[in-house]
């Protein structure tokens, strides 16, 4: 009988009469001599077939390191995604933070020079807001280019102080809210109302101040769509009906939020800054904006308060 050339050398039951047999190996002629040739080496042996078994044994094998190999895949997924967001988020809440402790550093350092907080704004001959608190401390921010720019005799929106607004200084740029860093537009507002540090176009002294300086909230970072730096108009103001207090930092919704909405991010009037749970109430909010308010603000609240 005839077998396959693979199995020559192996030993096993005849198909025929069941006793044990050895295949010989293949014996090739010599086309010129007639000799035996030597038996093909190991590695000569037809190895083309793979038993049936044995494939789907691999193949068993392959699907389960597959699906091993993409479980542990998804896990990291659902762990490192959420993980590396919240690192990304906190990294922009700690760099808006800076910003407003920077501001409120040169905020203080305006009142050792002037003797006195800056107002909200100046206002013209007709009342009417004409300079924002921000260009006013832009020397105490180191920004003398800027201010010796910028045009005091002319509103802030002439066309000579308009030509400033795309060289925004970097302390203004709010990452909390979305980076705004070369757009000229900012989200840093100051609180502004009759019982604040910006009582409008009026200044404050230190002495004016009877609340704890740790307690004075007076810059704050607002979601919306951001506005121009050097815009006197554009402030927090807590005695207009949108002055709210509501923080809401979650933007992953998608959902557009007004500019009476907070980041958390604020700066005291102590160069403290901090990041406010969005659940910190819109009263412990107020009583902190007001400088002389005597408000007691419950320890419950300031355990949100993340420094």
């Amino acid at each position: 009988m005839e077998v396959l050339e693979r199995y020559a050398g192996e030993t096993g039951p005849c198909a025929v009469c069941a006793k044990t047999i050895t295949i010989p190996p293949r014996v090739v002629e010599s086309a010129s001599y007639g000799t035996a040739q030597a038996p093909a080496s190991q590695k000569d042996k037809d190895t083309s077939g793979v038993p049936l078994g044995t494939l789907i044994g691999l193949l068993g094998g392959a699907v389960v390191c597959f699906s091993v190999i993409f479980l542990v895949a998804i896990a990291i997924v659902r762990v490192a995604l959420p993980a590396a967001h919240q690192m990304r988020v906190a990294r922009m809440h700690n760099n808006s933070q800076e910003n407003i402790r920077r501001i409120v550093r040169a905020l203080n350092q305006y009142h050792d020079t002037h003797g006195s907080y800056p107002p909200a704004y100046f206002t013209d001959e007709k009342g009417k807001p004409s300079h924002s608190w921000r260009v006013m401390i832009l020397p105490e921010l180191g920004r003398n280019d800027l201010y010796n720019r910028y045009s005091f005799q002319e509103p802030w929106d002439a066309p000579i102080n308009l030509q400033v607004i795309q060289e925004m200084p970097d302390v203004y740029t709010s990452y909390g809210a979305g980076a705004t860093l070369g757009s000229g537009t900012t989200h840093m507002a100051a609180v502004v109302g009759k019982a604040t540090m910006f009582p409008y176009a009026k200044s404050v002294k230190r002495s004016d101040i009877s609340d704890p300086h740790d307690t004075v909230l007076a810059i704050v970072e607002v979601q919306g769509v951001g506005f121009d730096w050097t815009d006197p108009r554009e402030d927090y103001d807590i005695d207009r009906p949108q002055g709210t207090f509501v923080i809401d930092d979650d933007t992953t919704g998608g959902k557009l939020l007004n500019s009476s909405t907070l980041t958390g991010n604020v700066g005291m009037l102590n160069e403290d800054t901090y990041h406010l749970s969005n659940n910190t109430s819109s009263a412990t909010l107020r009583d902190m904006a007001t400088r002389a308010g005597f408000e007691v603000i419950p320890a419950t609240d300031f355990k949100n308060l993340d420094p």
